[in-house]
C-alpha cells in the first residue's frame, strides 16, 4: 500500500473549557456573562468556549451545541477538554451530556460536576442562598427550582430530599418545582397548613435556577396561573430579591449570589486537576 503523509496540524498543550449551559433568550443571560468574566481570569492561559443544550435556544441565538463546539475544537488541534456544565442537579440532562462527550472520538474529556453533586455540595450552596431566606418573624420563603416532567429522571431523589432539608434549616421556609415534584400545588398547600401563615402576608419567592429565565418571569412572578398570582389571591404580598448589575436591575438567580460562580470555577480546577491523573 503507498504510504500517505498524514497532515501535521499544531496541537494545543493546555485543553480547552467548554462551559455547557441549557441557555437562555432572556434578559437574566447576564449571570452568563459575570461568570464567563470570571472564569476568563482565572484561567487567562486557556481557551473559553460557551455550548447551549437547547436546540430552540441555539436557533435563536446561534451559540453552538456540545457536538459542533467539540469538533470545531478538534478541528483547531485540540486533543483534550474540559467540559463544565451549569445545569444545578445531577439530572437526565446532565447524564445526556456526559454520554455525548464519552462518544465523540478524538479528545479526551473530563467533565466537570453539577452544582449539588454531592451533599457537601447542598450544605455548601443552602448555607449561601439562606443568607437571603427572610427570618420567621418577617415572613415566608419558597425556594423554586426548575424540576423535571420525567419519573424516573435520576434528580428526583434529591428534589423530594431538599422538600425535607430546607423545611429542616428553616422552618418558615418551602421547595417546589416548575415542571416535577414537589409541584405548585402541593408546596402552597403545606404553606398554607403552616400555623402562622394566616397571620404573617408576606412570602418571598427564591429562584433556585442559575438563571431568572422565562420560567421566573412567567411561572414564578407572572400574571397568569404563577406562584406570584396564587399568593396574592390570598392575600400575601409577594417579592423577589433583585441585583443591580451595571447599572441594570435583575432578579436575582443563582448566577447572581456571590460565591456560586466561585463553586462552579472550583468543579473546573478539579476536572483540570483529574485530567493531569487520569
Amino acid at each position: 500500500m503507498k504510504e500517505r503523509k498524514l497532515k501535521k496540524r499544531n496541537l494545543q498543550q493546555n485543553p480547552a473549557i467548554v462551559i455547557a449551559a441549557f441557555g437562555t433568550t432572556s434578559r437574566g443571560k447576564a449571570a452568563y456573562d459575570i461568570f464567563d468574566k470570571k472564569v476568563r481570569e482565572q484561567y487567562p492561559a486557556y481557551e473559553i468556549q460557551w455550548a447551549f443544550t437547547s436546540e430552540i435556544i441555539r436557533e435563536k441565538t446561534g451559540t453552538p451545541g456540545i457536538l459542533q463546539t467539540l469538533a470545531q475544537l478538534e478541528e483547531r488541534g485540540y486533543r483534550k477538554a474540559i467540559i463544565q456544565p451549569l445545569q444545578i442537579f445531577q439530572g437526565t440532562e446532565y447524564h445526556e451530556l456526559i454520554e455525548t462527550c464519552r462518544s465523540f472520538p478524538g479528545i479526551r474529556i473530563v467533565a466537570g460536576e453539577t452544582l449539588l453533586h454531592r451533599w457537601q455540595h447542598v450544605h455548601e450552596v443552602f448555607a449561601l442562598v439562606s443568607q437571603s431566606f427572610l427570618k420567621n418573624e418577617d415572613g415566608f420563603n419558597i425556594v423554586v427550582a426548575h424540576g423535571t416532567p420525567l419519573c424516573t429522571d435520576p434528580a428526583n431523589i434529591l428534589y423530594l430530599s431538599l422538600e425535607s432539608y430546607i423545611s429542616q434549616q428553616a422552618s418558615n421556609s418551602f421547595f417546589a418545582t416548575v415542571d416535577g415534584f414537589p409541584d405548585k400545588a402541593h408546596a402552597l398547600s403545606k404553606f398554607f397548613a403552616h400555623p402562622d401563615a394566616e397571620k404573617i402576608k408576606s412570602v418571598r419567592l427564591i429562584p433556585f435556577m442559575f438563571i431568572s429565565g422565562l420560567h421566573f418571569e412567567q411561572d414564578l412572578m407572572g400574571d397568569d396561573d404563577s406562584f406570584k398570582t396564587s399568593l396574592q389571591s390570598r392575600g400575601y404580598q409577594v417579592e423577589c430579591l433583585t441585583i443591580t448589575h451595571e447599572s441594570q436591575v435583575y432578579s436575582k438567580g443563582l448566577g447572581f449570589y456571590d460565591g456560586i460562580p466561585e463553586i462552579f470555577i472550583n468543579r473546573i480546577e478539579r476536572a483540570l486537576s483529574l485530567m493531569e491523573v487520569y
